[in-house]
């Protein structure tokens, strides 16, 4: 895999503990952007219960038919009541109908406003999970942005030390562009630039032992 320079070298001023003018902005929109992805995490179970909202639209317009159709029920019972009531007929049963005909309506009526209410919030929650997304993606663009500044400044900071350990890497010239090194003189640059707890594993030829190479880079080795 090939040396992404820029990259290690931006690692390495980080090793030594140096900063970017961007990392406040960037921990900010990273942290945004955790809250997030938490957000969305915590809220798929209660949105897989939740009714869609064409099913809260489908259940609405059901409520809604029942309702028509009870109120014409309704009124018909009641006409055949009030005829009744002017031929002077009996009228219990008529009544009991219309009774119930009366509670089956509010019943319904009920439904119809929780379905109204549940559509309300399904769209609602479609709104807020379409912003989401913008709001996601957007700091997720942000976020890459901000890291690319962020490399760049990280590595202006240690460019000359950078370019100044190629030329002194053993074995190699100094070269016209440090960047344009070949990858094992820019590991070892890069290496030097950094600062390591842990021991350096070292291949190739570029020292005669591990303890030159120990002395040069300026951290424990492993020669492989």
């Amino acid at each position: 895999m090939a040396l992404r320079v820029r990259t290690a070298l931006a690692a390495a001023a980080r090793a030594r503990g140096l900063s970017a003018p961007q990392d406040p902005l960037l921990r900010r929109a990273r942290q945004r952007l955790a809250a997030i992805r938490d957000e969305r995490e915590g809220g798929v179970a209660g949105d897989g219960a939740a009714l869609s909202t064409a099913d809260a639209r489908q259940r609405l317009a059901a409520a809604r038919a029942e309702t028509d159709r009870l109120r014409e029920r309704v009124a018909t019972v009641r006409g055949r009541l009030q005829a009744r009531e002017e031929y002077g007929l009996a009228t219990e049963d008529v009544r009991a109908e219309l009774a119930a005909a009366a509670r089956d309506l509010s019943e319904v009526e009920t439904e119809a406003v929780a379905a109204q209410q549940t559509l309300e919030r399904a769209r609602r929650r479609t709104r807020e999970t379409r912003d989401t997304l913008e709001e996601r993606l957007r700091l997720e663009d942000r976020v890459a942005n901000l890291e690319r500044r962020a490399r760049r400044a990280l590595t202006e900071r240690v460019r000359d030390a950078y370019a100044a350990a190629v030329a002194e890497v053993p074995g190699t010239g100094e070269p016209d562009d440090p960047f344009a090194a070949d990858a094992l003189t820019a590991g070892f640059a890069v290496a030097r630039v950094a600062e390591f707890d842990a021991p350096v594993v070292v291949s190739g030829d570029r020292f005669e032992s591990a303890r030159a190479a120990s002395r040069w880079l300026g951290a424990p080795v492993v020669r492989v």
